[in-house]
């Protein structure tokens, strides 16, 4: 049987490249299911993995910080629901892959913090931030050794893309640093006492652009599906 994939949004209404998460769950063998604010809890009671996508700014009062100038696209209502429900379903040890906003998600559910503005906070940073509005960044990740995405992808280092202002500062309970970028910044953390809690900087979910994209993308997707599906 299909598991059942809770993937959350900031409304029930899906457009543009939020859509390549719903079709990278169908395509990997995962039934999606739209969660959004005031969604009803029934609809995240029974779900087998946690999806938590892209999107704008976590509220810094999440993690006790001021307000940046360069904040956008804040929604409190989303904090509302990723945050708790994020907590819950590690603590309850139920799959869960962050993806941009969702490793930060991951982070401060569990205690953690974030940079804000990597441009402005991070020395001599990359280019993180999206080229533009339909072409991400690239750039080289380091992976630690003997981590789970290392197991995952088969590789020390590879070529991810990237479309991020913000990114974790000060991990969460129970998380490991596993893939950084030349300039430091986090691009993946893991929790090694769980089955599968896993986030990324980068957007696998729209790496199709070249054959390593597409097999990094994969293998992914089909070990969040996996773990998911016992």
């Amino acid at each position: 049987m299909k598991p059942i994939i809770g993937i959350t949004f900031s409304s029930k209404i899906i457009s543009g490249t939020a859509k390549n998460y719903i079709r990278a769950i169908e395509e990997f063998g995962g039934i999606p299911r739209i969660l959004y604010p005031c969604v009803p809890d029934s609809e995240f009671a029974d779900i087998d993995g946690l999806l938590l996508t892209g999107g704008g700014d976590i509220h810094p009062d999440n993690f006790d910080q001021a307000w940046h100038p360069s904040l956008k696209y804040v929604n409190e209502a989303r904090d509302e629901l990723e945050l708790p429900l994020c907590r819950e379903k590690i603590e309850a040890d139920l799959p869960v892959f962050g993806i941009c906003r969702g490793i930060q998600v991951m982070s401060v559910a569990m205690g953690g913090s974030l940079y804000q503005d990597v441009p402005s906070q991070i020395i001599n940073p990359l280019t993180h931030p999206a080229k533009g509005s339909e072409q991400d960044s690239e750039h080289e990740i380091e992976i630690e050794h003997s981590s789970r995405l290392s197991e995952i992808v088969g590789k020390s280092t590879d070529e991810v893309n990237s479309a991020h202002h913000q990114a974790v500062n000060e991990i969460g309970k129970g998380f490991v640093v596993t893939a950084r970028s030349e300039d430091g910044v986090i691009e993946a953390m893991e929790n090694p006492l769980k089955k599968f809690v896993l986030g990324v900087q980068y957007h696998p979910e729209r790496m199709i652009q070249t054959d390593e994209f597409r097999e990094h993308r994969r293998k992914l997707f089909e070990a969040f599906i996996a773990a998911a599906s016992h």
